[in-house]
């Protein structure tokens, strides 16, 4: 993941659009969102992934990031702030995926409320009281990074989702191909028929599970095939609904 953000980073900067300048803000945007969204890469698996990643980049963190850089706290008072809101947000994360923990995510949600409320009125008072100060560059700046930070950021979340699929993919089908050069070619012949689609890496892997236990190379290219054209189906229906 830091590669990739020092990649994104160099880009940026290549471009004029970044410069060391930025760099307290680049690494709170690493802590409270792109640590966050790597948690949580398992919702890549939503077909509207990359419409929600978008509509995300313009509020949230993405904002809290600005209102922070844009009038900065006392040192201890950043200082503290960043760990805790890092663990808050690291709790909501988990308390999301199981209703089990539904009160406590409901918890964590009012105390980011509050404090965005809070956030949301100091700086407004702030821009009233000092408008010059505010309509500067560099806010500019803090307002932007973020966001292009968390745009680029997308790509790698899909992939880090996309190669989860594929490896607990790989585990199941260990249990259904007895015969290792049969299952050497079951994943390849996977990996060519389905590439980088995830949500179609979804539907063969449930397929496979439901339909087939692989004893030849044969029975492989036959549940390809099949899929196919159950996909091409599939997908026909669903264009005459629309």
């Amino acid at each position: 993941m830091f590669i990739y953000i020092a990649f994104i980073v160099w880009l940026l900067k290549s471009l004029s659009l970044w410069k060391p300048d930025h760099i307290p803000l680049t690494v709170l945007w690493c802590i409270c969102v792109a640590f966050v969204r790597l948690l949580d890469f398992q919702k890549a698996n939503d077909r509207n992934f990359f419409k929600k990643s978008l509509k995300d980049n313009i509020k949230g963190l993405v904002f809290l990031e600005f209102f922070v850089n844009l009038y900065v706290f006392k040192f201890w008072i950043e200082f503290l702030l960043v760990p805790i809101f890092t663990i808050i947000v690291g709790i909501q994360t988990i308390a999301e995926r199981d209703k089990e923990y539904e009160i406590i995510n409901k918890i964590i949600k009012f105390i980011l409320m509050v404090f965005g409320s809070f956030l949301i009125f100091y700086v407004a008072y702030k821009i009233i009281t000092d408008f010059k100060n505010f309509a500067s560059l560099q806010n500019l700046e803090s307002f932007y990074i973020p966001i292009l930070l968390s745009m680029l950021f997308v790509p790698f979340v899909f992939f880090a989702a996309l190669l989860a699929a594929y490896e607990t993919f790989f585990v199941r089908l260990q249990f259904f191909v007895p015969e290792k050069s049969v299952l050497r070619y079951a994943k390849l012949k996977s990996i060519f028929s389905i590439r980088f689609n995830l949500w179609k890496l979804n539907r063969w892997s449930d397929y496979i599970n439901r339909n087939w236990r692989f004893q030849s190379k044969q029975e492989v290219r036959d549940a390809v095939a099949s899929f196919k054209q159950i996909s091409a189906i599939s997908n026909l229906n669903n264009e005459e609904m629309i």
